[in-house]
């Protein structure tokens, strides 16, 4: 008995497949738990310094402490289409343009830390807030603000770590199925034992049917009714197989040869004789 077992072509594009999803799924893995997080860390520095700025400009760093972050965020979201009206179309150097710009500017910085769960009275509250926004300056001189997060960023760099490494698993585990499920052909008796143990002959057989052949299906019609699928790309051996058993099937017909076209017979090689007896017919020394 011959045994099937994985096409090598079919493994290697699934190797290619299992790794390259599992490292697309391990970027979107450091994405979301290094990369973004310290992007936006910096951007939330960036997004204090510049609410420290507004306030010490605003003459208000006795209120710069945020107790209740999560409240006030909320209340800000609310707010920030009429603080950008005022801001916008109050006059330069105005006490409502500057008191919107010192809202915005903490809207945006509760935002920040919010996109890192990083939205706590520990991070808003400023017993030297002079001393803080000397620290930040200090820090932030030589620097160019990093690009804030948006509120999708991180969520979906998990989206994309728990999807591409299912694929990659996936794949991994429909290999181990396929590593384990063998065909078995006698070529003496041409029966071919199928992965659940039941056995077909030509004699089964009604029809090869090859309606997805271009697609490494073929379907076996059993006489008994009932068909019978068979993936031919997966397992080295099973399409030679069946097209040995085709063979011998009840019915079966070869492919008809191609007919040969009529420049093929313009050019064909004139028969032996007839060349012979144009030979004769034009040799001047044959006697009559």
């Amino acid at each position: 008995m011959r045994e099937t077992t994985i096409n090598r072509s079919w493994l290697i594009k699934m190797v290619i497949f299992i790794v390259a999803t599992g490292l697309f799924g391990l970027w979107g893995l450091y994405d979301a738990l290094v990369a973004y997080p310290n992007r936006g860390e910096g951007a939330a520095e960036w997004a204090e310094m510049e609410y420290l700025d507004a306030a010490e400009s605003y003459g208000v760093f006795l209120q710069a402490s945020v107790d209740n972050p999560a409240e006030e965020l909320a209340r800000l979201r609310d707010e920030r289409n009429r603080l950008e009206r005022a801001r916008q179309g109050s006059p330069e150097g105005s006490r409502q343009r500057d008191e919107a710009d010192f809202e915005i500017r903490r809207l945006d910085w509760l935002s920040a830390l919010s996109r890192i769960g990083a939205l706590r009275p520990s991070r808003t509250t400023f017993e030297e807030p002079r001393e803080r926004l000397a620290e930040l300056r200090l820090e932030w001189q030589a620097k160019n603000p990093p690009k804030p997060l948006q509120a999708y960023d991180i969520p979906l760099q998990w989206v994309i770590f728990v999807v591409f490494c299912g694929v990659s698993v996936t794949l991994m585990a429909l290999v181990g199925l396929v590593s384990r499920k063998k065909f078995r052909y006698d070529p003496e008796t041409m029966t071919l034992e199928l992965a659940d143990g039941r056995k077909i002959t030509p004699d089964d057989i009604r029809e090869v049917d090859k309606r997805k052949w271009d697609k490494f299906y073929v379907f076996l019609q059993m006489k008994e009714g009932g068909e019978i699928k068979l993936d031919l790309l997966r397992y080295k051996n099973l399409e030679e197989w069946i097209l040995e058993m085709e063979k011998h099937t009840e019915g079966y017909e070869p492919p008809e040869e191609e007919a040969p076209s009529a420049s093929d017979s313009d050019t064909a090689i004139e028969p032996p004789e007839a060349q012979s007896l144009d030979d004769d017919a034009s040799d001047p020394t044959r006697a009559d």
